[in-house]
């Protein structure tokens, strides 16, 4: 027995030509230089959700088995509900269930088999025509021709799963079981029908959570499908792993409607912390965002970025350090993430250059020998300590800041080159906070950070 389309013709479109094109549409200025077994996608009609959801699949890396993880909003059921359809149609096509693990699946995990719940839920079938049109593609390069050439008769089958009461965990101890030979496409909206600016200021805070992996702060109002990405979260956290930022807008950003919209967002995992990202694949924009945030305050000019990767526009905390011929010229930074990343480096790359209280503002003449490091940090770690031995015994080699009587001062990573022996760099940044260096007290406290240098 075969799924009908239910949906074409109103999420999306009925004719095969019309729906290839809308499809192809969204590609154009996407980005799609890392490919991840795992994204988490909107799952709206196309006018709304399809930038989202496209930006989102051009970064998924196609398995033998393809997981549609869901959540139900027809039917309400316990745990997870499979089907016993052999195909799923769209207007591009038919798609093969992978009946024999939705059989083991079954087995190893509580859950319902029953073709009535799948029958008019939205959430998996508008996912179909993506997943179709970026494994055959129908308009490819030469390069990209050659590099699909090993998809020629392969075979790709998909596990359909719409998820009811559950918990997160059965989610994430699915996606680890079937993870080698596997890719999970998470189907979910974010916030619903609050107005334009609610929405925005909701799904930043979801973003957030599901950016840094804080479970604990997930609340089920704020994405339809929290279940299934508090499961992918979980997993990445278990695995080392980020989720990084694909696309994130909402739909009063697409219609004149404001005051009842809905979120969409789209994100990938990647195998790897964010910075580790942002170091491999945006590097030069980056450092190129620097000498134009600077040049535009020689110029006496408003610097406004332009084709910014999503990945910084999450929250994010920077140093940017200026050298010429080796001796610093300029370094002011953030150790608290409060801003997206991008900004962040702006503000922090114009007040080293302009407003480092060591230093007279940077001239234009010295700009083109400026040698401009930004740092990336890492999330901060309070260290505990029973007293100063032991908390030099927990310093190195990460970037420290000190905190005591209203008094503060931090350290990068680098400092250790310049100050390896530990008790000197502790005393130094006492120093530095306006503290004796032989200061010690019950009310100390010290945190820790790594940083990822970007030159």
């Amino acid at each position: 027995m075969d799924k009908k389309a239910v949906f074409a013709g109103t999420f999306y479109p009925e004719n095969p030509e019309e729906l290839t094109n809308l499809l192809e549409s969204y590609k154009v200025g996407a980005q799609s230089n890392f490919y991840s077994k795992a994204i988490i996608v909107p799952h709206a009609g196309y006018v709304y959700s399809g930038h989202a959801a496209m930006a989102g699949f051009l970064h998924l890396e196609v398995s033998e088995n393809i997981f549609i993880i869901a959540p139900s909003h027809q039917a309400v059921f316990n745990n997870i509900a499979l089907p016993k359809y052999s195909y799923f149609e769209t207007p591009l096509g038919s798609l093969e269930v992978n009946n024999r693990l939705i059989k083991e699946i079954s087995e190893k995990f509580p859950s319902l088999i029953n073709n009535d719940v799948f029958e008019k839920e939205h959430a998996i079938e508008v996912q179909l025509p993506f997943l179709q049109n970026i494994v055959y593609p129908p308009k490819q390069s030469a390069v990209d021709f050659v590099k699909n050439l090993k998809k020629i008769g392969r075979k790709i089958r998909i596990v359909p799963i719409l998820v009811g009461k559950c918990d997160y965990r059965l989610i994430s101890d699915l996606i680890a079981t079937y993870w080698e030979n596997s890719s999970f496409i998470i189907s979910s909206d974010l916030s619903h029908y609050y107005t334009h600016e609610q929405c925005r200021q909701i799904d930043t805070y979801t973003a957030t959570i599901i950016e840094t992996g804080r479970l604990e702060f997930f609340e089920s109002e704020q994405a339809c499908g929290i279940v299934g990405i508090k499961g992918l979260v979980d997993f990445a956290n278990k695995n080392s792993c980020s989720l990084i930022r694909a696309e994130m807008y909402n739909s009063g950003d697409i219609s004149t409607d404001k005051n009842k919209v809905v979120g969409y967002g789209s994100w990938f995992m990647y195998t790897g912390s964010k910075n580790e990202f942002i170091e491999e694949n945006c590097r030069e924009y980056v450092l190129e965002t620097v000498k134009k945030s600077i040049l535009s305050v020689m110029n006496n000019e408003t610097y406004v970025p332009r084709n910014i990767p999503s990945v910084l526009t999450q929250f994010g905390a920077s140093f940017v350090t200026l050298k010429i011929q080796g001796t610093l010229r300029g370094c002011i930074g953030s150790v608290y993430p409060t801003k997206p990343l991008i900004v962040d480096v702006i503000d922090n790359a114009q007040n080293a250059a302009f407003q480092d209280p060591r230093f007279n503002p940077l001239l234009p003449e010295e700009l083109e020998n400026v040698e401009i490091t930004v740092s990336l940090l890492s999330a901060i770690e309070r260290i505990d300590f029973k007293d100063e031995k032991d908390l030099l015994s927990k310093i190195f080699p990460y970037g420290i800041i000190i905190s005591d009587r209203n008094r503060r001062a931090v350290y990068l990573p680098v400092v250790w080159e310049q100050l390896p022996d530990r008790e000197i760099f502790l005393n130094s940044l006492k120093e530095k906070a306006g503290l004796p260096s032989n200061y010690f007290s019950k009310s100390f406290e010290a945190y820790k950070f790594s940083a990822l240098s970007i030159t």
